[in-house]
């Protein structure tokens, strides 16, 4: 009688364990999910901005003689402008500040010169501030340079400082536009970029971000933009939030390299990404036949008429 009894007993045990282990696997199965599920869910994604609508521009003046450089002698400019000009040198040390330094060394310049101001579209005068901003007599850029210092370079995705000079005849600098921007390439399959960030720099003072509708103004520069939160509200009128004083002398405007950014593409139609085969912002693509032949010089008519009217 013993014998059975023992049996009994072993098998009610082994039933037992089966029983419990059958209960908690599921419960443990279901851990493993929630926590792959949270792990999923707190993972960055790529933000999903909406390409601007292109403006096609009237170009006043057209663009000529387009190139890009890049290496030791543009490396050699900006260290040089870093040194003597207090808008340039005040926009690398806030990245400088924050641990993120620019690479000097891989940054490129897109020049050319101007034609002849076409006759009848002058409306609005040619009238330039010089490097300390101080309006001049009727003066005629008639070369551009757009340089960029480049602190973040993804695919469909460049941070850095863009410095735009624009010269006269004789090699002088008649204006100087400094901007932090954010460069962003929204469509892989349109070799188009838009601006959704651009702090100008006055007087040696990075001024607050620009406000207009489909730019952030909440950027944490040199961080990728899939590591950040950004305001879902990209633009308020008057965000109490944001409230800055700022000298008087200051009066925000437009974002002059969004605008030249959304002329440029506007005007060559964003070149397939088979074209330039690739969905970076650099000199090796802005170099290509395919961009150089189909947008190079609307890129340079189109700073005149963004930048500096």
């Amino acid at each position: 009688m013993r014998l059975p009894a023992k049996r009994t007993a072993i098998s009610i045990v082994v039933l037992i364990a089966f029983t419990t282990g059958m209960l908690v696997a599921p419960y443990a199965d279901a851990r493993v999910q929630s926590t792959k599920s949270q792990k999923k869910q707190i993972k960055p994604q790529k933000k999903q901005i909406k390409p601007q609508n292109r403006e096609k521009r009237p170009l006043r003046r057209a663009g000529k003689d387009y190139k890009v450089k890049k290496g030791a002698e543009v490396a050699a400019k900006v260290r040089k402008l870093k040194e003597s000009n207090k808008n340039v040198r005040a926009a690398l040390k806030l990245f400088e500040d924050k641990k993120r330094t620019p690479k000097i060394d891989s940054s490129f310049t897109i020049n050319g010169s101007l034609g002849s101001l076409k006759t009848g579209l002058n409306n609005r005068g040619q009238l330039f501030r010089n490097v300390s901003f101080e309006q001049q007599s009727s003066i005629s850029g008639d070369y551009i340079e757009i340089i960029f210092v480049p602190v973040l370079s993804l695919d469909m995705e460049w941070q850095g400082t863009v410095i735009s000079e624009l010269y006269d005849s004789g090699g002088n600098i008649v204006g100087e536009y400094v901007a932090e921007s954010v460069l962003i390439m929204p469509d892989p399959n349109f070799y188009a970029w838009d601006e959704i960030y651009e702090a100008p720099v006055y007087n040696g003072v990075v001024e607050p971000a620009i406000a207009e509708p489909g730019m952030f103004t909440n950027v944490e520069l040199g961080v990728p933009l899939d590591q950040q939160v950004l305001s879902i509200q990209m633009y308020q009128a008057n965000p109490s939030s944001s409230i800055r004083v700022v000298p008087a002398s200051y009066v925000q405007g437009a974002a002059r390299l969004r605008a030249w950014a959304n002329c440029t593409f506007g005007w060559c139609g964003g070149a397939g990404v088979n074209c330039v085969g690739t969905t970076l912002w650099s000199a090796d693509v802005l170099s290509s036949s395919c961009f150089a032949s189909g947008c190079g010089n609307d890129a340079i008519a189109c700073a005149w008429e963004t930048i500096w009217q």
